[in-house]
């Protein structure tokens, strides 16, 4: 069980544990105290009982602390059987240590409580002295009495002293600490000869048997995805202004009040071209996204048509209509996307672009320079700007009408008819573009999501800059696309395989002449095609060739200068390589740094002697969950 405990302890948990390891050693652990007479045993370790009172405060803490270092952990990732596990793991552990302290008769004095409390920060009033008051509010802030928080800080010393004792005989030495450094601080440099697979597009053939058959084994990436087509009515000022009337006085009257408001900011119209791809999607479809993004810029600057690049790879909804994004000032889009548009000239292509929707490219094709706008010049803008405030001083009146009617039974048309509004039916769209393009929140797109066909959503539903009521009109299933419209994304497709595959044959055909019978004559064939890279270290992000953790590991566990067995694939190449130099750790780094290495060393040591030391009491411990389904 504790082995199970360990591997579930990972991923999102082990990213916050130790941000709020402070808190729980002083909140979390040690209510054992607490449990009443009678209190069902969860787990035994050894002669200890783990109660379901204690287990359950543990958990209400942990939980609370997360919570506060953590404010987007959701409830059921704290309800998770991983957690559960994790806390259950903690107090098993603490309860061997607690069993370890008493044979070795470690303990610790009230003084030593006493002290320890109150030079806790948290207690300590803006002069920095211990203040009780401050201490019996936090106490009463977490529901615990003074006497359980003291006799539960009592075991933390004690525990403390357990692993102080454990640690103690693990000091570094000058000489452990250089090993360390010198492991650390070792650069590289590498021959390599470079095939490229974009070198092989052009020769690459793709077959109509081809393009069918792969067409038939990847039907999923080619079926667009459930939609939905709704009927709304909306109550937003920008919705509602169309029925709002404006007088030229009230736009001459704003314009002599707000003139120096009136700047036209700074301006660029822009294309981009976006690959999709989210944090929580695979490294594979990570990688294969990026290297989508990077042969479509290839492309790009190498002076391919980019409105046609967009129609034809873009995965964003600009994609159809070439990239195009219009006008756009600062604050418009995502910060990213923002930085690169006016960092890049007029006329040229930005690099790869990441945000939050996946890699774009961007070209921006015009600038506006800010200036100051005419009355004449800023007319519609200040009429469109007055009739939406006129509209949001109405939504909420007019939204109660339109909930009175849509009580009484009447359908989301007679509504907007009886209150001179408009009932919008929406183009089919994705479910997931809900929260995109309405601003609703994960919870209502579900809602809507869920909605059957014909059905009215009984209250109004918040969007950006205000509300709308729903009616779902149709749910069109998953479709598959006709062949015709995706050829030429198969086609690129199965060059792009085919040009990896001729690449990596490539790369292994020179190999096999380097370091073949005949590898002097072939030495002097490819003489001229071998570069040798910058330095790098044991992270392995080589200039200009990207990472490759198995290369790092082979060039640096190389023991001479012949070409490694292996060639290795890059993001966007195949490499032949050898060793050309390895480069020492800097002398007067380590004479600059020595303190830290000692340090670190140190502490590397520590924790490895106390996860020995902990895995040898759990071996030799009796642990059994009494009542496994409450970690479930």
């Amino acid at each position: 069980m504790l082995e199970i405990m360990r591997e579930n302890a990972s991923g999102w948990i082990v990213k916050i544990l130790f941000a709020i390891i402070i808190i729980v050693f002083v909140f979390a652990f040690g209510m054992s105290g607490l449990a009443p007479t009678g209190d069902p045993v969860l787990a035994t370790v050894n002669d200890q009982a783990i109660t379901r009172a204690e287990y359950e405060f543990a958990y209400q803490r942990m939980a609370e602390a997360i919570g506060r270092s953590n404010p987007n952990v959701t409830s059921a990732q704290l309800q998770s059987a991983q957690f559960k596990q994790m806390v259950m793991g903690e107090l098993i552990s603490k309860k061997l240590l607690l069993g370890e302290a008493d044979k070795l008769g470690i303990g610790a004095s009230d003084t030593e409580v006493v002290e320890g409390i109150a030079s806790q920060p948290m207690f300590k009033n803006k002069n920095g002295a211990f203040d009780k008051g401050i201490y019996q509010s936090a106490l009463r802030s977490i529901r615990m009495t003074p006497a359980q928080f003291e006799a539960d800080f009592k075991q933390e010393l004690i525990i403390e002293k357990v692993k102080q004792g454990v640690g103690s005989a693990a000091a570094a030495t000058p000489a452990q600490a250089r090993q360390i450094f010198d492991w650390v601080g070792e650069q590289v440099s590498i021959d390599y000869i470079q095939i490229v697979p974009q070198d092989f597009m052009e020769t690459a053939t793709v077959s109509n048997d081809e393009i069918k058959a792969y067409f038939l084994t990847n039907q999923d990436r080619f079926t667009a995805p459930a939609q939905v087509r709704l009927r709304i009515i909306p109550f937003t000022p920008d919705a509602l202004s169309k029925f709002q009337d404006v007088t030229d006085e009230e736009i001459k009257a704003y314009y002599d009040a707000n003139s120096a408001e009136l700047q036209q900011p700074e301006q660029v119209r822009a294309r981009h071209i976006l690959v999709m791809v989210k944090d929580t999607d695979s490294d594979a479809d990570k990688e294969k996204a990026k290297s989508k993004i990077e042969d479509v810029l290839t492309k790009a600057k190498s002076g391919d048509d980019f409105a046609a690049l967009a129609q034809k790879y873009s995965e964003g909804p600009s994609g159809p209509n070439g990239g195009e994004l219009g006008w756009f000032g600062r604050g418009a889009m995502v910060p990213e996307f923002e930085k690169a548009a006016f960092d890049t000239a007029t006329g040229e292509i930005s690099g790869l672009v990441k945000t939050q929707f996946g890699w774009h490219i961007i070209k921006v094709e015009e600038r506006k320079d800010a200036s100051t706008r005419t009355l004449e010049e800023a007319t519609d803008e200040l009429r469109t700007k007055i009739a939406q405030d006129k509209a949001s001083e109405k939504i909420t009146e007019q939204l109660d009408q339109a909930m009175d009617r849509l009580v009484s039974g009447m359908n989301i048309d007679d509504i907007a008819k009886e209150l001179n509004l408009e009932a919008v039916v929406t183009e089919p769209m994705p479910a997931i573009f809900l929260t995109q393009i309405f601003g609703l929140t994960p919870e209502a797109a579900k809602t809507v999501q869920e909605m059957t066909p014909g059905d009215v959503h009984r209250s109004p539903i918040a969007v950006n800059g205000g509300y709308m009521l729903v009616e779902k009109v149709d749910d069109i299933p998953p479709t598959l696309m006709p062949l015709d419209k995706v050829k030429a994304t198969i086609v690129n497709s199965i060059k792009k395989q085919k040009s990896d595959e001729m690449a990596q044959n490539e790369a292994e055909k020179i190999h096999a002449e380097l370091t073949g019978a005949n590898a002097d004559k072939a030495a002097k064939t490819y003489a001229g095609r071998i570069k040798t890279s910058k330095p790098f270290g044991r992270q392995g992000d080589i200039a200009e060739l990207g990472q490759s953790k198995p290369l790092t590991e082979a060039i640096f566990a190389t023991k001479d200068t012949t070409w490694l067995p292996l060639v290795y694939t890059m993001p966007n190449s195949v490499l032949v390589v050898r060793l050309n130099e390895r480069i020492p750790a800097s002398e007067e780094a380590w004479q600059e740094q020595k303190q830290f290495w000692m340090e670190q060393a140190g502490q590397s040591y520590r924790k490895e002697m106390l996860a020995a030391f902990m895995d040898e009491l759990s071996k030799n411990a009796k642990i059994d969950i009494v009542q496994p389904e409450i970690l479930q």
